[in-house]
C-alpha cells in the first residue's frame, strides 16, 4: 500500500515540476561555464569512463560495463546527458544563434544512442556512440567556445 501511495502522489508532483519546468518557470541560474563545467563535463566523463580503454605494461583495460548494475549505470549516465540537453536548449545563457539548437539536437541524439547501447549492452555502440557525444561537443566548443579546444597538431610531412 505504501508503493501505491507514494506513487500516487509522486506523479503529480512530477507532472507539476516538469510543467513547470517547459513553462520556463525554473531556469538554472549557473552561468553557462559554471553550468558547462560542473555539471555537464562530470556526467559526460562519467559515461565516457564506460567507453574507457587503457593500455600499459600489465595489458589492455576497458570500462566496458560486465554486470546488469553497471550497464544500468552506463544507461543512467547516457540519459543524464541526454537531458542536460534540455537544459541547455532552453537555458537563459543560451546564445542567439540558431546553430545553438543544431548542435544541441546533434548531441542529444547521439546521448539517445548512448542510452540506446547501453540498455542493449551492446558496447560497441556504446563506445562508437561516446565518441561521437564527443564530437558533438567539440563542435558546439568550436562554435560558441573555440578557446576551449585547441588545434590538432600539423600531419607530419614524410621526409624526402
Amino acid at each position: 500500500m505504501k508503493f501505491w501511495l507514494g506513487t500516487a502522489l509522486a506523479a503529480p508532483t512530477a507532472l507539476v515540476l516538469a510543467t513547470a519546468a517547459i513553462a520556463g518557470e525554473t531556469a538554472s541560474d549557473l552561468p553557462l561555464p559554471e553550468f558547462m563545467g560542473h555539471v555537464m563535463q562530470r556526467n559526460a566523463e562519467q559515461l565516457w569512463g564506460w567507453t574507457s580503454v587503457e593500455t600499459d605494461g600489465a595489458g589492455t583495460r576497458t570500462g566496458e560495463p560486465k554486470t546488469a548494475e553497471q550497464w544500468e549505470q552506463a544507461e543512467s549516465d547516457a540519459l543524464t546527458v541526454q537531458q542536460l540537453t534540455y537544459t541547455l536548449q532552453n537555458a537563459t545563457f543560451r546564445p542567439d544563434d540558431s546553430r545553438w539548437d543544431k548542435l544541441i539536437g546533434d548531441l542529444r541524439a547521439a546521448a539517445t544512442a548512448s542510452a540506446d547501447a547501453a540498455e542493449h549492452k551492446d558496447f560497441a555502440a556504446l563506445t562508437r556512440a561516446g565518441d561521437e557525444i564527443n564530437a558533438k561537443c567539440v563542435a558546439c566548443h568550436w562554435a560558441f567556445a573555440p578557446q576551449l579546444e585547441t588545434p590538432p597538431p600539423p600531419v607530419p610531412l614524410p621526409k624526402s
